[in-house]
Formats: structure tokens, sequence, C-alpha cells
């Protein structure tokens, strides 16, 4: 009996072995867990995701009224940034040929959310004819887009059929030779003599109303050669009722929109216009604010829809940085704004 009890407690003490120590196995699995864990760094993912997409409300002014190749390349932009987490509103605010509304951006607090859509046209050439109240160092860059596309055009049945064949028409018949331009005495009157020197070329230059003046009155034969947007030369072109001749792109040699038109630069005439349309926030703007922005346009930029909608109303969009972006118009105002000014004294004696 006394053997019996003896192996019975040692079986007892066998078992409480065993159970402690498959408890003390239970307690120690869930240390070792945390170090492999995957479950900690999927979980970092979405917060990381959700500041690059926080979204942020701006203001674009346009200076001009709706309708217009100004306002619409800004609502398609406005319309593309949303997929990127910017709302912008685009508010028009015509006047001085864009001057008021830049004049306007310009006085605004820095961290304002506003933004100026402008082309060299109003940024250099207008402040530098007179006091608009602003210079361009009155902004800071905030991403460049969009490129309007402006063309040499000819009446259908014209003797020449390209510039060089142009030239050398005028050369042998002076006086006879009529350019139909929009307005005179300003920067697209400017861009024309450009074209075509009147110090060398005997024509005719005669200001119209704008591009829809110059189409119909080249359509009508009433002048030989129209300076317009290529947009609104194409549909006539295919239809056979005019001839583009060359392009003056600054951005890219050959448009898209008719690829096999020549550049102007082809023919060795330093005539590129100086149209492409960015963003320009008030000096000072919190620099976060213009990478957030620039950032932004820059993924719009590749929008086959955004790209889509502006070849449809005869732009480019070709994206630049801020840093390049200025110095795109510091090379306008460089190499073009002094050749403007002394025209523009010429022209006014």
């Amino acid at each position: 009996m006394q053997k019996k009890k003896i192996l019975l407690l040692m079986l007892a003490m066998v078992m409480v072995i065993t159970l402690l120590a498959g408890c003390g196995g239970q307690e120690e699995a869930p240390a070792e867990a945390p170090a492999d864990d995957p479950g900690d760094e999927v979980a970092e993912e979405p917060a990381d995701t959700g500041e690059e997409l926080e979204e942020i409300d701006i203001d674009i002014v346009v200076g001009f009224g709706a309708g217009g190749s100004n306002d619409m390349s800004a609502r398609y932009l406005a319309e593309a940034l949303r997929e990127f987490g910017v709302n912008a509103d685009v508010i028009n605010m015509p006047g001085g040929m864009g001057t008021e509304a830049a004049y306007h951006v310009s006085t605004q607090a820095p961290d304002s959310h506003m933004f100026m859509w402008a082309h060299p046209l109003i940024m250099l050439f207008e402040p530098a004819t007179g006091d608009r109240g602003f210079t361009i160092d009155d902004f800071e860059p905030a991403g460049l887009l969009a490129s309007p596309t402006f063309a040499l055009a000819s009446k259908a049945d014209a003797p020449w059929d390209d510039m060089e064949s142009l030239i050398e028409y005028i050369q042998e018949n002076p006086g006879e030779v009529v350019l139909g331009g929009q307005g005179e005495g300003n920067m697209m009157h400017f861009i024309a003599e450009l074209i075509l020197d009147p110090n060398e070329l005997d024509y005719t230059y005669v200001g119209l109303g704008g591009g829809a003046d110059v189409a119909l009155n080249l359509t009508g034969g009433h002048v030989d050669l129209g300076h317009m947007s290529l947009a609104a030369a194409r549909p006539l072109h295919e239809d056979g009722d005019l001839s583009v001749l060359v392009n003056t792109q600054i951005l890219v040699d050959r448009d898209p929109l008719m690829p096999d038109i020549p550049n102007i630069e082809e023919f060795g005439i330093n005539a590129k216009e100086p149209h492409p349309l960015g963003l320009w926030a008030p000096k000072g703007a919190p620099q976060e604010l213009i990478d957030r922005v620039s950032n932004a346009v820059e993924q719009a930029s590749q929008s086959e829809t955004l790209i889509q909608n502006y070849q449809d109303i005869g732009i480019i969009a070709h994206y630049l940085n801020p840093e390049d972006q200025w110095g795109f118009f510091m090379d306008v105002q460089d190499d073009m704004l002094p050749r403007f000014i002394e025209w523009v004294e010429a022209f006014e004696d």
C-alpha cells in the first residue's frame, strides 16, 4: 500500500509539472509575434496616402471674359486638378487686357490661395508699355501648362504655296500683298511684322477686329494673308478655304494639331509667339502651397482628357515647373521685350 501511494504521488507531480510547462509555452508565444508581425506595416500606409491626397481649395483668376481660349484653358485645368486633390474655382475678371486681374491678384495676401492665369503679354509686355500697378516681380511662378498656337495663313488661290515662295512673291511684286492682323500697335501686330519684316518686304498691313474677323476677310478674299489661331485656321484649311503656311508655337516645333505645318523658326525667322499660360501666386506665397499646386499641374498635364480638350481649342498641354517657368519668362523678357518696346516707340512716332 505504501508503495502504491508513493507511485500515485509521483504521477500527480509529473502531471502538475507538465501542465505548468504547457502554460509557460502559451505565455511565451505572443512575446515573439510583434517582431515579425506585418500588421503594423500595413496599418501605416493609409495614413501616408491620406496626407498626399489632402484636398486644398484655390481660386484661378482669368483676366478675360468667359468663353475665350484663356477662360476655357483655365476651366479645363481646374477640372483636371480635382482628380489630384486641388479644388479650383475659376473667376473671370476682364479689363485692361488682363492687367486689372493681375493687379488684383498681386495685392492679395500671400496665403490667400489665389492664382493668376497669365501669359507674357500680361506679365511682361503690358507693364513694359506703362504703369499697370504691378510687375512680374510681384508674383511667384506655380507651374506653366497651356500654350496656344498661332499661324500665318493665305487665301486659297494664292500664287504661292509655302513661306519661301511667299517671300519671293512679295519681293517680286512690291505693294501688292495685303496682310490682315488682329488690331494695330499691339503685340499681335508686332508679331506679324516679325514674321514679315516691313523694312525688308513691301506689303500692306491691315488691322482687323480679331481672329474671327481675320478668318472672314481671308476666306472672303479681302486680304491675301491672315495672322490667326491654328485652331480657327485648321478646319478652313481642311475644307480648302485657306492654306496654313507656318505656325509660331514657341514651346515645340510642330503642333500635334497640324504636324505637317512647319514652325516659323524653320525658315530662320525669330518670330515664335510668347503666349504660354501659367499659374502665378502673390509674392511670398508659402512654398508648400506652390509645390502642392505645381505638382498637381504636372500630374494634370499627363491627363489624356486634358490633352484632348486643349487640342480641341488649339492649345498644347506642355508643363514647365516653377523654376523653368520663371526662366522661360525671363528669356522672353531679355530677348523679345526690348524689340517690342523699340517697335512700339517707332510705331507711335
